[in-house]
């Protein structure tokens, strides 16, 4: 791998310890103010665990014999001095191959699920947890010979009755290609891999996806509504000798387009093998000047930028590398793809971190500031009444030991009257927990299962799984209409904070059930964007369809409960504020009560108590810049319309 991948790879690094370093700062500034507590060390331990656990995701995907795993080889592994996955002629990779450092295991492994498993209905993601259903092979990394050898089990394939491989999910067209003798079909022995490789960018948070032919090896449905979506970067691979076939515009517009549209990935197209267009009677010019047109062609067919299209030759990259030949290294064209590679991924994933992480980090710091203004401004008036208490005048202690308590009898007044609608609040958020309850969906759920095993018929899973969409749609829906009322409900109750009590909060943070429901129609779009290729291809076969209504199933399942967790932890947090503001005010109208009760007996520290409170709001300004600091430090992070924070890191260092 260049050495600017690896260089913006520790940038990264650097920028995920920077803000993990301004989370631990926060939470000492929270102690330190007195305004930590089990609600706030929840949500800042789940924050920093979230930045700990981020993978950078790096997909390519490609038809066959388009050179996927050699590039791999070439980009990653060329520093072993020979093809670490196996990439020679033919078919190699036969099961998409996640290569990744296990950071809980910490030890290398290659684990492969048995492609008898699709017969089953469980998901990919369900037998990643079941660990006794994997086949493990031994990774021995210290001997890039005996690696080489154990990754070449990914390759295996067995013989299969023709009426087994359509249990399997294989359909005709493919079986025609695989057909042996005495009516027998070769098929991919394994359904998937995962590779745990101590490799250095591995260990660092990479991890990369190779796809076999997604045209040409049956259904896999969770490969492209799961794993490519993850992905902050997906490499298309072209033959530079082929352009855009028909196969290879059918995985653009079935898998991948979408997929750039909806979430603004880093796709690029690469044609590969250009070395198939060097020829030693024509000059170097023409020689680029045919490229130039394949990349123009290619962009026009695949309606990208012609800057996301790029020639290279993996193989001739490998050998360069391995050979330490720069002419042809530079020629291979592999520095470019590398460079825009980092980039797209680190800059992509930049967002994911800034939406998933930091934007809460920097509202967390934005409440708890809002808390020490508001003490500030009271002591202010504490400090000013004290002031006022010149010469010997006792009868206006006196005043002010009573207009004290009258102060604090108001405020458990105030505080008694805003009870019942806390209370409203709080029970307006059970209604909207009931609404997507366990038991609810899980009828559902029950419901549309023993449909889809009972049915007969292709048609009849597809109308099954219609009925399903829609039951599951009108429950999004009512928590939505239940939302906007929970909303209106927690804006009502901070007015009401803030009319009665005098002190100025944050704007509530309203529950997001609208982006939540776009999420909910994203999932449903993408299964149903699926269904027309998956009707046609398996008009016969309606087990790998039940398959994948099944994994749609578990993934609206998925989505609910992460739906409920974050309404869970909304209840939690939309109260806190309101909470935490109204202890701190009871307890500075009780101390000053108290200080007063004192001055009553004797006026010799009235000068020390005022010198006291001065130092105490000079204090609470110094933390209130520590807190903007912190604040600056968040912002500072935000992904730039134009250039990456990590790549400027990294542009900086050199």
């Amino acid at each position: 791998m260049s050495h600017e991948f690896s260089e913006n790879i520790d940038a990264f690094d650097l920028w995920k310890s920077d803000i993990g370093r301004t989370l631990s700062r926060f939470r000492l500034w929270l102690r330190r103010n007195e305004l930590f507590n089990e609600d706030i060390d929840s949500r800042l331990f789940k924050l920093q665990e979230s930045l700990k656990s981020e993978y950078l995701t790096l997909a390519f995907v490609g038809e066959f014999s388009r050179g996927k795993t050699e590039l791999i080889n070439s980009l990653f592994f060329a520093d072993y001095g020979q093809r670490i996955l196996p990439s020679e002629a033919g078919r190699t990779t036969m099961c998409p191959t996640e290569l990744f450092y296990d950071r809980k295991e910490a030890r290398p492994y290659l684990r492969l699920l048995p492609i008898e498993t699709r017969l089953e209905s469980t998901t990919l993601s369900e037998y990643r947890d079941m660990p006794s259903q994997w086949t493990e092979v031994p990774l021995m990394t210290g001997s890039a010979q005996e690696m080489t050898y154990a990754l070449h089990t990914i390759t295996q394939t067995k013989e299969v009755s023709l009426e087994e491989a359509k249990n399997l999910g294989f359909t005709d067209d493919i079986l025609e290609k695989l057909m042996g003798e005495d009516n027998k079909v070769e098929i991919p022995a394994w359904r998937h891999a995962l590779v745990s490789f101590p490799h250095d960018l591995l260990k660092r948070g990479l991890c990369i996806l190779d796809t076999p032919g997604l045209n040409a090896l049956g259904s896999e449905p969770e490969l492209t509504l799961k794993l490519l979506p993850q992905a902050q970067a997906i490499v298309f691979l072209l033959g530079a000798d082929t352009g855009v076939t028909a196969s290879d515009m059918a995985i653009w517009e079935n898998y991948i387009q979408n997929l750039e549209r909806d979430n603004s990935l880093g796709t690029f197209a690469v044609l590969n093998k250009i070395d198939t267009l060097w020829d030693e009677l024509s000059s170097r010019k023409k020689v680029d000047k045919a490229v130039t047109r394949m990349i123009n062609t290619t962009a026009r067919q695949l309606q990208i930028e012609t800057k996301q299209v790029l020639p290279v030759s993996a193989q001739k990259a490998l050998v360069a590398k391995v050979r330490n030949d720069k002419s042809m290294l530079i020629r291979s064209q592999i520095t470019e793809l590398e460079h825009l590679l980092s980039v797209s991924l680190l800059e992509n994933k930049e967002h994911i971190i800034w939406e998933s992480v930091i934007k809460d980090a920097k509202s967390l710091v934005e409440e708890a500031t809002q808390l020490l203004t508001n003490k500030s401004d009271q002591l202010y008036v504490q400090k000013g009444e004290l002031q006022s208490l010149t010469g010997d005048n006792k009868q206006r202690i006196t005043q002010l030991v009573s207009e004290n308590e009258r102060d604090l009898k108001e405020f458990e007044h105030r505080l008694i009257a805003i009870k019942p609608s806390q209370r409203l609040l709080e029970r307006q958020t059970q209604i909207l927990l009931s609404v997507i309850g366990a038991r609810v969906l899980s009828k559902e759920v029950e419901v549309t299962l023993n449909e889809l095993v009972n049915s007969k018929t292709t048609i009849g899973l597809f109308r099954h799984m219609r009925q399903f969409f829609i039951a599951v749609k009108t429950i999004m829906k009512e928590l939505t209409r239940e939302a906007e009322l929970t909303n209106k409900m927690a804006v009502s109750l901070y007015d009401k904070f803030t009319n009665d009590f005098g002190m100025q909060l944050l704007e509530p943070k309203l529950f997001p059930a609208k982006r939540l429901g776009r999420d909910l129609e994203q999932i449903i779009k993408n299964s149903e964007r699926l269904n027309n290729s998956i009707f046609t291809t398996f008009t016969e076969h309606s087990l790998a369809v039940k398959r994948f209504f099944s994994g749609t199933v578990t993934d609206v399942m998925s989505f609910f409960k992460s739906t409920r967790q974050e309404l869970i932890s909304w209840t939690q947090n939309v109260i806190h504020p309101l909470t935490q503001q109204l202890r701190m005010q009871q307890k500075l109208i009780t101390d000053h009560r108290n200080e007063l009760a004192e001055l009553t007996k004797s006026r010799a520290n009235l000068d020390g108590k005022i010198k006291g409170l001065s130092r105490l709001i000079d204090e609470i300004e110094m933390e209130r810049q520590t807190a903007t600091e912190l604040i600056d430090s968040f912002e500072a992070k935000k992904p730039g319309k134009e250039k990456s924070n990590i790549v400027r890191i990294s542009s900086a260092g050199r």
